[in-house]
């Protein structure tokens, strides 16, 4: 015979009791489960086989959804650290059960449609998420894996979703790069790009067939290395080091201490070697004019960009004439 806990399970963890009735589940075994702590309630009418500190179930328990970069962090999204817990309610919401640490945010009904029992849409979260984020570049982070796994496609598809809560945020497109294939790659990408340097992803490497992470000032060919993917390629990464020389650039290779940690020397190398190569040197560089300018904080707000000025009608000749 199946256990509730085993249909709670199967339905991913969380499952309300017409469900489990529908099921075949009576009440006297539904109360079974729960004394016996195979499965919890972490609201009434509500069973769980997560543990009671799983920010999934503890947004059940406030009577909310995960949002922001906590639902994000449950899909795998690249982040330095755990997010904090953030519940999105119903505007119309009431009877909340409050949580120290935990923070609720009122949203729209109508975007209760969208997304699972337990998170808003991916979407959602993410359009709150950039805006909520410390940084400029922790928000680049998650755009960047929001590219990468598919939560947003194009440009246009990415402008809109980004700029749901705050205009300015859709200039993230232009900062962000679907070609980073970590959060390596994204931090130092957002760095590089900060400090005036250009950057280019996924550059082929001559004839090879390899594919470099990073071209920068079309000068050093720099590799992200993540210990988890890199620790049993030792020789293939010199072979390709070799390969990144041959075909005119100066290969560079930076760990995760080297970007997290250490990246004002990882930084300094990198100019150095652009510079002994012929390149632009650090106080000559132009910037990446391109890129919308990053602004102060404001507010509630760690960061903002600038937006660009949109003309709104067709500019007249101001001088005399005919």
């Amino acid at each position: 015979m199946t256990t509730i806990a085993e249909l709670v399970s199967h339905a991913g963890g969380l499952l309300h009791k017409h469900d489990l009735v529908a099921q075949g589940a009576t009440d006297r075994q539904l109360t079974v489960a729960v004394r016996s702590r195979s499965v919890s309630r972490p609201r009434r009418g509500w069973y769980s086989t997560w543990p009671r500190h799983d920010p999934r179930f503890v947004a059940v328990a406030v009577g909310g959804r995960l949002t922001g970069a906590a639902a994000l962090h449950q899909l795998g999204a690249w982040s330095w650290r755990r997010p904090p817990i953030t519940v999105s309610v119903p505007a119309t919401a009431s009877r909340l059960r409050r949580r120290r640490g935990v923070r609720v945010v009122w949203d729209p009904v109508e975007l209760g449609a969208r997304g699972t029992t337990w998170s808003v849409d991916p979407r959602d979260a993410l359009a709150r998420a950039v805006v909520e984020s410390r940084s400029l570049e922790d928000a680049v982070i998650l755009v960047d894996w929001a590219r990468r796994v598919g939560i947003v496609t194009d440009d246009d598809d990415a402008a809109e979703v980004l700029g749901r809560r705050r205009a300015d945020a859709a200039g993230l497109v232009a900062w962000s790069d679907g070609g980073a294939e970590s959060i390596l790659e994204s931090a130092a990408g957002t760095r590089l790009r900060r400090a005036g340097h250009h950057v280019e992803r996924q550059v082929p490497v001559g004839g090879t067939g390899k594919i470099l992470d990073m071209l920068v000032d079309g000068i050093v060919g720099f590799e992200t290395d993540g210990r988890e993917h890199h620790e049993n390629r030792f020789d293939q990464d010199r072979a390709k080091d070799a390969d990144i020389a041959l075909d005119g650039r100066v290969p560079f290779r930076a760990g995760t201490t080297m970007v997290r940690d250490r990246w004002a020397r990882t930084s300094a190398a990198i100019d150095a070697l652009v510079t002994t190569a012929g390149g632009a040197r650090p106080e000559s560089r132009v910037g990446n004019s391109g890129l919308p300018r990053v602004l102060g904080p404001r507010g509630r707000r760690a960061w903002r960009l600038a937006v660009p000025r949109r003309c709104k009608g067709q500019e007249l000749p101001t001088g005399g004439g005919g």
